[in-house]
């Protein structure tokens, strides 16, 4: 469960006094609070709720020039608690906070008016009228409005039951890598470095490993506290203390997150979807809050989606997927609007693109397949994770399991759902049909010209994945890089497969000892282009055979010669002059056959002698 109470409100309305009237901890923890009475960095205390249990209170500071202090409390709370004092209402400051919780995924709302014991009944009636029209036309326009006195304790328990009934009826949180954005570090003699903060995501452990980003450290979690408790497992959305083994106090700053590997993204650039009460410009220069951390950025919209926004930071920053933010205008810093991280490592795109987004609702196995279902000729793994906010060591397993179970097919990385594979396939195979038709009389082609008259984008090793994918499954024949239909034949004319039928009784006729084409040419009483012409069909079609350099043999004339080789040298070594002796020809037949045979893996060299494979 959540366990989380933030509170928000003008300055000097009460919170930090009803803070300390309900838990009895003063959360002014600065001297120069002490000294000014005005919060202003978040102070922290925890309070135990009736069927509740013990629940973390972050106070927040209510004055403007605090407000990114203010964010870095407000952005992982859960339950909010609005202060309102009694004898003067609603504040400027009071509306500029609940617009931010507006904007923030805040499950549930409480109503303090405080200072009741400074107003008679009229005003404390005013006043909660006026709250009560600053929540009407919002998600929280049902939260309860309680007029409570920390000076006098009126009200408290009633205040006390509405929180417990807040958390009691918050929908409870998926299960999810946990992260915590760091708001102080400090060292303890003995132990090392500590970080505090709310632990946005997940539940963490005692020995966890853990990486902290910015910086990409490597830590593992050496103790856990929460409230003066040591803890072996720190709960989503209570206030808690790491104590970090393997990093040191001086690397880590305030801004940071630490998470579990996999969670968190060090980032320039990510998207986000925003509701927006102010739309900046196009590429205007914006204050982020997120996390613990305040950065500035560029703001750069979408034509389709204007809930959408592009943030180009100016430095990087921790971005978890889902994680809260809010956008300020850089100057003034007014409120402009708030939202989720959708894709925490994005990629530059125009104005006019069209943004893939998936459902925030998704489990990861379901968004990996919607996202890769809509890709007609497969998805990348590194395009999945970005979209998907998760690494790839985070999600291979999860890529894994939807393999084994059907729902995935992958080739070095590319994926797709079985259907949209089946119909890239189709699309491939009757482009090399359609290549085939034009030239009915080359038996290969390069499967780079397959894929391009198909209009895919298939490349480098997922390319040679599927290309042994369909080869194995009888779709193709491969011949090095280039390929043909495994049911294709060459289509030769009359006139072509008379040339090549006498080509070919020239050659086996002259044994081992073959004519080049010029021989051949005038044997033929031909022109010695038309010989050039049609073995160049005759090796096509697969008729004829390129052993070296103007030699060329008929498929049958490489038979025999493999056959010989295997009846007279089987189980022993050989030479080359005893090759050439066995086929009775000379060198200038015998070192290439030799060297063909070797890389058709017949024969096996060592140095000046021969095996039979």
């Amino acid at each position: 469960m959540s366990k989380l109470i933030g509170t928000a409100g003008h300055v000097d309305h009460g919170k930090t006094t009803l803070i300390q009237a309900l838990t009895g901890i003063d959360t002014d923890r600065l001297p120069e609070e002490k000294r000014r009475g005005l919060t202003i960095d978040i102070g922290f205390a925890y309070i135990d709720l009736p069927e509740v249990g013990r629940v973390s209170i972050v106070d927040v500071p209510g004055h403007e020039r605090f407000l990114t202090n203010m964010l870095v409390g407000a952005l992982g709370i859960d339950v909010a608690l609005l202060c309102v004092a009694a004898d003067e209402s609603v504040m400027p400051q009071t509306v500029e906070h609940f617009q931010i919780l507006e904007l923030l995924p805040v499950q549930r709302l409480v109503v303090a008016v405080t200072r009741a014991d400074l107003a008679d009944s009229d005003m404390i009636d005013f006043t909660s009228e006026e709250v009560a029209e600053l929540l009407a036309p919002t998600r929280f326009k049902d939260s309860p409005i309680i007029p409570v006195s920390a000076k006098e304790g009126s009200g408290l328990d009633e205040l006390r039951q509405e929180l417990a009934r807040a958390f009691k009826s918050a929908p409870e949180a998926a299960a999810a890598s946990w992260y915590l954005p760091i708001d102080r570090v400090f060292t303890v003699k003995g132990h090392g470095a500590v970080v505090t903060g709310t632990l946005a995501q997940g539940n963490v452990e005692t020995g966890a490993r853990a990486v902290v980003i910015p910086g990409d450290l490597h830590a593992r979690i050496r103790s856990i506290h929460s409230h003066d408790e040591s803890l072996e497992v720190g709960n989503r959305g209570s206030r808690t203390a790491l104590n970090l083994s393997g990093v040191k106090a001086e690397d880590l700053h305030r801004g940071q997150a630490v998470g579990s590997p996999g969670v968190l993204f060090e980032t320039e650039l990510f998207d986000a979807n925003v509701r927006w009460l102010n739309p900046p410009r196009h590429s205007e220069r914006v204050r982020v809050s997120i996390g613990a951390d305040e950065v500035i950025a560029r703001a750069f919209l979408n034509d389709y989606e204007s809930d959408l926004v592009q943030l180009r930071c100016e430095r990087p920053v921790a971005a978890a997927k889902g994680q809260p933010l809010i956008i300020r205008k850089y100057s003034p810093p007014r409120l402009l609007g708030g939202g989720t991280v959708t894709v925490p490592e994005a990629v530059l795109r125009r104005k006019s693109a069209q943004i893939e987004t998936v459902d925030e609702g998704l489990d990861e196995a379901e968004a990996i397949i919607t996202l890769v279902g809509r890709a007609p000729h497969g998805l990348d793994t590194a395009d999945v994770c970005r979209l998907v906010g998760k690494s790839q060591q985070a999600l291979g397993g999860v890529f894994e399991k939807l393999k084994e179970e059907g729902k995935l097919v992958g080739f070095a990385g590319l994926w797709f759902v079985p259907d949209r594979f089946s119909e890239s396939v189709s699309l491939f195979l009757n482009a090399l049909r359609s290549i085939h038709e034009r030239e009915p009389t080359k038996l290969n082609h390069s499967r780079e010209l397959a894929v391009k008259s198909a209009g895919l984008p298939w490349l480098g090793k997922p390319l040679d994945r599927i290309i042994a994918h369909l080869a194995a499954r009888g779709d193709l024949r491969v011949a090095g890089t280039n390929v043909a239909l495994a049911a294709f034949e060459v289509k030769l004319s009359d006139r072509q497969a008379a040339l090549l039928a006498r080509v070919a009784q020239e050659l086996e006729g002259a044994g081992v000892s073959v004519p080049n084409a010029r021989a051949i040419a005038e044997s033929l009483v031909v022109p010695v282009q038309a010989v050039e012409q049609i073995i160049g069909v005759g090796l096509e079609a697969g008729e004829l055979v390129r052993v070296g350099d103007g030699l060329f043999y008929t498929k049958r004339q490489i038979q025999q010669v493999t056959e010989k080789v295997r009846e007279n040298f089987a189980d022993k070594k050989f030479t080359a002059s005893e090759f050439r002796g066995m086929l009775g020809t000379s060198r200038k037949y015998a070192i290439p056959l030799l060297e063909f045979l070797d890389a058709r893996g017949v024969t096996k060299r060592f140095g000046d002698t021969r095996v039979v494979n």
